[in-house]
């Protein structure tokens, strides 16, 4: 009936069981996709929108059931007024296989007879021929054999077709809804509909990274909105294609109907009766076409108003959530950075402050490395705050990771807390003469982990650069290797001068000359040293003696052996020593007096433990 009335309508299926079955499936799909959607959390404000889509979903698949099996119903009522369908309206397969099965069977008849011919022959015949009767019985015996197995495989296929393919429209709806249970709408049915699982959305309790993955999930959850939104619209129209041309022939028998009762009466009973029964007949017809468009029209009105629904759902969450959520990240993020610019913008103070004010290249790089630690604390600080949320979490992280990285780098982080001590007020400056691991030479940079050296080479008293530098981690000032550097304010070192005399050397008059001849000298930069000294005992508030030259005697093996210390500055040492043995050599060749033991040439060592 329903292709009649789509063929009417230009655009009849070749099928409309098919067409019928079809039209089922896509709403079982859709009312699945839609049940998916729903079974996810949504917020209070979703829940209306989260019931109504659910009941329309429900009720849309269930009077979809009810058109399919009125529509059943009217194929049926149509078929059974229809002659039946000869074998050249099936299918091309089922034809093809009905063709081979009576093939077959008349195959196997016509062999059977053969046979039967070929016995009697055999059984009458000489003995001279049957032989050659005997071979010809067997093969078409064994022909037959093969007639059989063929038409007992065809007729094996041939059922298989007819159980799988041949099932009545009300058979496949009747298959669709027991795959689709809720649809039957039986008390004992499972709920279709899962209860609003409610979460509550804090954009201002989440981070920067959840605030942008909450972002691209409601922009997810949007557009599955709107999928199922057009999934409902083209529903709509399927729904509409079937509907209009039922629609049409309802009116055609409302048509017919008005026509019949404008005829006049007739006062021939079997005019009559051919009129009454078509009355009748219109009807049953009346009725079989609104039992399948009422439920079509009915379900077209909760496809429309699902669709709303699903707009509305979808708006709902654009103006809602979506753009709380898009402005609590936009502020967060502006908060961010301007916490970052504020940032920047002491740290240029204070760099500017530094450069003006601290005129001290020590104390200054001091306060630019402190600057450069502050900065970066606080940077971390900003980012973690405005990036993470569950700080709880984030300490057990926190704390497990730096145990890690504590064993992993704790040359690193014992070279960065060296580094305080090495620049405090006791510490090390850039200039400093320092040894290290038996290397001596002068401090050229202090760095926040390492610690540059101008390797200093040749004898104690006379040290030249090498034109090496000599790097150092700064955990060496925790390390057991020895390390020396000169006492804080003071740039000298001392030096020993010994002179071997011989033993009817006057050592009086030797005490005289050669401590008279290095004081000389001495008295040149003393000033220089005291200022030194001075400085450095205010630095260290301990006592001790004023530097200046002194002098020892003391018995050795080849004589008497007279000892000089004397200090110098650490910058023209070379020079001073230069100086003193030059006043010396000049002192004992005026003396005659004064004799030096040839083994015992005078000697200028530095002072060491």
């Amino acid at each position: 009936m329903i292709g009649a009335m789509l063929a009417r309508a230009g655009n009849a299926p070749a099928d409309p069981s098919e067409e019928v079955v079809k039209y089922l499936d896509t709403t079982i799909d859709w009312y699945r996709r839609v049940i998916s959607f729903i079974q996810s959390p949504v917020n209070t404000d979703e829940v209306l929108f989260h019931d109504a889509v659910g009941l329309n979903t429900l009720q849309t698949l269930r009077l979809g059931f009810t058109f399919a099996h009125a529509e059943a119903d009217l194929l049926d009522a149509t078929q059974k007024g229809a002659p039946a369908a000869s074998p050249t309206t099936k299918t091309d397969a089922a034809g093809k296989i009905q063709r081979a099965a009576q093939q077959a069977a008349q195959r196997i008849a016509l062999l059977q007879s053969q046979l039967d011919d070929a016995q009697q022959q055999a059984q009458a015949a000489s003995p001279t021929s049957q032989p050659a009767l005997n071979a010809r019985r067997d093969k078409i015996k064994a022909a037959l054999n093969l007639a059989q197995e063929r038409q007992q495989v065809i007729a094996d296929f041939q059922a298989f077709s007819t159980d799988s393919g041949n099932k009545t429209l009300a058979e496949q709806v009747d298959d669709l809804q027991r795959a689709v249970p809720e649809a039957s709408g039986a008390s004992d049915a499972p709920s279709p509909i899962p209860p609003a699982t409610q979460q509550t959305l804090a954009p201002h309790a989440i981070g920067v990274i959840g605030l942008v993955g909450l972002l691209f999930d409601l922009q997810h959850r949007m557009g599955d909105l709107q999928s199922l939104a057009d999934e409902t619209e083209t529903l709509t129209d399927a729904n509409k294609a079937l509907r209009d041309p039922i629609l049409a022939a309802l009116l055609d028998a409302v048509h017919r109907s008005d026509v019949l009762a404008k005829e006049r009466d007739s006062n021939d009973p079997a005019v009559l009766d051919a009129q009454r029964q078509e009355i009748e007949a219109i009807t049953a017809r009346y009725k079989l076409l609104t039992a399948v468009i009422v439920p079509l029209g009915e379900q077209n009105v909760v496809l429309e108003s699902t669709h709303e629904n699903l707009i509305s759902w979808r708006e709902a969450l654009q103006r809602g959530d979506y753009k709380r959520v898009l402005t609590e990240l936009i502020v967060r993020l502006g908060a961010m950075a301007f916490a970052l610019l504020v940032l920047m913008g002491i740290s240029k103070a204070w760099r500017r402050i530094t450069f003006r004010y601290v005129t001290d290249i020590r104390r200054r790089r001091q306060f630019l490395v402190v600057r450069r630690l502050v900065v970066g604390s606080f940077v971390i600080i900003i980012l973690i705050g405005g990036v993470v949320t569950e700080f709880a979490s984030l300490a057990t992280y926190a704390g497990l990771l730096t145990a890690g990285v504590a064993v992993a780098l704790q040359t690193i982080i014992l070279s960065g807390a060296a580094h305080f001590f090495l620049i405090g007020r006791y510490g090390v400056r850039v200039g400093d003469r320092v040894t290290i691991g038996g290397i001596t030479g002068d401090v050229i940079e202090i760095g926040l982990f390492r610690l540059y050296l101008m390797e200093l080479g040749g004898s104690h008293v006379y040290l030249q650069p090498t034109g090496r530098v000599a790097v150092f981690s700064n955990s060496v000032l925790f390390q057991p290797t020895a390390f020396y550097k000169q006492l804080p304010g003071a740039e000298y070192a001392w030096r020993e001068l010994a002179l071997t005399l011989s033993p009817d050397s006057d050592y009086k008059l030797a005490e005289e000359r050669l401590m008279k001849t290095v004081e000389g000298i001495y008295n040149e930069y003393r000033e220089t040293i005291v200022q030194q000294h001075a400085e450095m005992k205010e630095s260290l508030h301990f006592v001790l003696p004023d530097p200046h030259p002194e002098g020892s005697l003391r018995f050795v093996e080849a004589g008497l052996e007279f000892v000089v210390r004397y200090p110098v500055e650490l910058r023209n040492a070379a020079e001073i020593d230069d100086r003193v043995t030059r006043a010396l050599l000049v002192a004992i060749e005026a003396e005659p007096k004064l004799k030096i033991v040839a083994s015992g040439t005078p000697t200028i060592q530095a002072v060491v433990a």
